[in-house]
């Protein structure tokens, strides 16, 4: 059967979006068992808790538009003048708020002697976050031509791979792992700002106030997403290392690498769905893939509490037992996973529910952060109530879409009402 447009630039996002996918969470599980046995596992979990961090800093320079950008770009790709505009918003926006988490960061490694200590690891994973900026994503994601960013991912992330198995010889050299890994990044940025311009006839220049202003609030709604989200993802590890050790951090981080590892190549697909959805509102094609969702839910989480133990010792070695039945309570709530995101905003966002899709997030991330002060009162905080809350945190969610979805009655619905 031959493919229309529309679909056949759904395909091949989705199989680029795969491949970075398999960069961004694949790529590191060949270092891994290396870093392992290098590395002591309270080092290997400062590298954790330093990745884990700086993952607010990511999330508030991308402030949801790898969301809302995606959107806009995908709607009004074909008028050039208001894609200018779209981009150099976003673009200023990240800037300021680039600004901000540099200096955010410094201040806590000045007054607080816990960050002061690493301070050389920290900044050097925050290089990552400054080259994620420029690779603009969103912007080659929303244009549905992602196949330039794809090999230059490729390109970059292995010779970081490269630099680490030559470099990093001991426990001494653990402060080089997020320096390699950042080089990779900022390569990635440096060319992709190039090509955005070359390319895209990207014109740049700093946006009117009303407009930055009006991005801001556009995208707000999205980055509530991503600020919930970071809730229950982010914030557990981050308060194992806070409150246990970055020994705990290493055990709860390398079951949760191998699960969004997995996770996170279903999760490409959802990423290209979006802006699909958003353009063509086929509730159609939707519906159809629904029926293999099922199927592949449960064969993935039969398939991780299987061999659950089988993949910590070779991604990260016997160092790493207690992450096993970690990486099993994932799984078992692996199919909330998958319909959480299905039915998120490629269903309900991209039908104009944007604000209950956000709010399923926020109820969740309020949800989490309850739980987890609760189990810091009953000094209950251990790698394995983290995970069991964690998961808890997704049925809360996935109950919340479907009562929505039920609601506007989307499923119902034999084709999009104009």
């Amino acid at each position: 059967m031959k493919l229309n447009k529309d679909k056949k630039n759904l395909f091949e996002n989705t199989i680029a979006l795969v491949i970075i996918q398999i960069l961004n969470y694949v790529l590191p599980f060949i270092t891994m068992p290396y870093l392992s046995r290098v590395l002591d596992v309270d080092k290997l979990g400062l590298v954790f808790f330093a990745q884990v961090f700086m993952d607010y800093f990511f999330r508030l320079t991308m402030f949801g538009f790898d969301f809302s950008g995606v959107r806009s770009i995908a709607i009004n790709r074909d008028d050039k003048e208001k894609t200018n505009l779209i981009f150099n918003s976003i673009l200023c926006v990240q800037a300021i708020f680039l600004i901000i988490s540099f200096c955010v960061l410094s201040l806590l490694i000045i007054f607080i002697p816990k960050f002061r200590a690493d301070a050389i690891v920290y900044y050097f994973t925050f290089l990552s976050v400054i080259g994620n900026i420029f690779i603009f994503t969103w912007f080659y994601q929303g244009m549905e031509r992602m196949k330039f960013i794809t090999v230059l991912n490729i390109i970059t992330r292995i010779i970081s791979l490269l630099l680490i198995f030559i470099f990093i010889k001991s426990n001494f050299d653990y402060y080089l792992v997020p320096l390699f890994n950042s080089l990779g990044v900022l390569v990635s940025g440096v060319i992709s700002f190039v090509f955005i311009k070359k390319v895209f006839k990207i014109r740049f220049y700093i946006p009117e106030k009303d407009d930055i202003i009006n991005t801001i609030k556009y995208s707000s709604q999205f980055f509530l997403t991503k600020v919930a989200i970071a809730l229950y993802r982010q914030t557990n590890a981050f308060v194992l290392g806070l409150v246990v050790s970055t020994t705990a951090v290493a055990y709860y981080t390398s079951a949760d690498k191998i699960f969004w590892a997995i996770f996170a190549l279903y999760n490409t697909f959802i990423g290209a769905l979006f802006p699909y959805m958003s353009k063509n509102k086929d509730i159609v094609f939707f519906k159809k893939l629904l029926k293999y969702l099922i199927f592949f839910a449960l064969g993935f989480g039969i398939f991780l509490i299987v061999a659950s133990k089988i993949l910590i010792v070779i991604f990260f070695s016997e160092k790493m037992l207690p992450s096993v039945n970690i990486l099993r309570i994932f799984a078992i709530s692996l199919p909330f996973y998958i319909f959480v995101d299905t039915f998120g905003f490629p269903l309900l966002g991209a039908f104009g529910y944007v604000k209950e899709t956000n709010y399923g997030y926020i109820v969740g991330g309020i949800y989490n952060i309850l739980g987890l002060i609760l189990l810091y009162l009953l000094n209950c905080i251990t790698i394995y109530s983290v995970a069991i809350l964690v998961s808890s945190t997704y049925i809360i969610i996935f109950l919340h879409r479907m009562y929505y979805i039920n609601k506007y009655k989307l499923l119902a619905k034999q084709e999009y009402d104009v």
